[in-house]
């Protein structure tokens, strides 16, 4: 795996991690970028322009993130932070 493949991988378990640790309802599957969660407040959607959609049978109102090379742990850390807030 590239080096690059692999921090996009590590920076994907540590947002599940943090989102696991507040008690935030998230997954994703082994090998993917991409953490799906519980829609979050409209002014957390806003500001990180969340994609979001409605699946039923995975909870109904979620939204995801799709952990690329610009998404930096700092980034991961100040959602984190604006998520806790609306909670």
């Amino acid at each position: 795996m590239s080096k690059e493949a692999n921090s996009m991988l590590e920076n994907t378990n540590y947002l599940q991690q943090k989102l696991d640790e507040m008690g935030y309802p998230a997954w994703h599957m082994p090998y993917s970028n991409t953490v799906f969660f519980k829609r979050p407040d409209e002014s957390i959607l806003n500001k990180y322009m969340l994609a979001n959609g409605n699946l039923p049978n995975y909870g109904g109102e979620l939204s995801h993130i799709v952990v690329m090379q610009h998404v930096k742990r700092e980034i991961i850390d100040e959602f984190i932070a604006d998520l806790s807030v609306t909670l």
